[in-house]
């Protein structure tokens, strides 16, 4: 089979021919103006979005870095809280106990001034009442003697009956 230039030529189809040319063109211009294009564009996109995913992954673990911190620094001042509380507790606890003390000792304090006090009020009352029956025995004597007795003997008198008035007797009257 012998291929003759003339009747090859001849016989081609020239739209044909010219139909494959511009397509390889067009392939080529595709090629050039848009694959490469496109597919850096896609390139760009998908290291876009794997960056964006790792930023999202990165914020996702601080967020969950950040809640475990918050956790704990609530931990620690719900723990505060309660030392705080407990310790106002105590502090409360022992400013009522103090108080009850002061309490106490001014209570005591009270009763021994009033004791005191009663006591006093007591040997004052016993020695008016002595030096009442004193009087009242110097005048009964001064009416028996049916004289008057001066200022001196009543005040000796006075004297001597106090010191024999004592507290057996005054307790035997009462």
């Amino acid at each position: 089979m012998h291929f003759e230039w003339g009747v090859v030529v001849k016989t081609l189809n020239w739209t044909f021919i010219a139909n494959l040319v511009n397509f390889a063109i067009l392939l080529y211009l595709m090629k050039r103006f848009l694959y490469k294009p496109a597919l850096a564009y896609l390139d760009r996109r998908r290291e876009l979005i794997a960056s964006r995913m790792e930023a999202a992954r990165q914020s996702e673990e601080r967020a969950e870095q950040l809640a475990a911190q918050r956790e704990q620094e609530l931990s620690a001042a719900r723990e505060q809280a309660r030392r705080t509380l407990d310790d106002a507790r105590a502090h409360a606890e022992e400013i009522v106990n103090a108080s009850k003390g002061t309490a106490r000792q001014e209570g005591e304090r009270i009763i021994t001034e009033a004791q005191r006090q009663i006591e006093q009020e007591r040997e004052q009352m016993k020695e008016d009442l002595r030096r009442s029956y004193a009087e009242i025995a110097v005048l009964g004597a001064s009416r028996v003697l049916n004289r008057e007795v001066n200022l001196s003997d009543h005040e000796r008198l006075l004297n001597e009956l106090l010191l024999e008035v004592d507290d057996e007797a005054l307790r035997m009257r009462q």
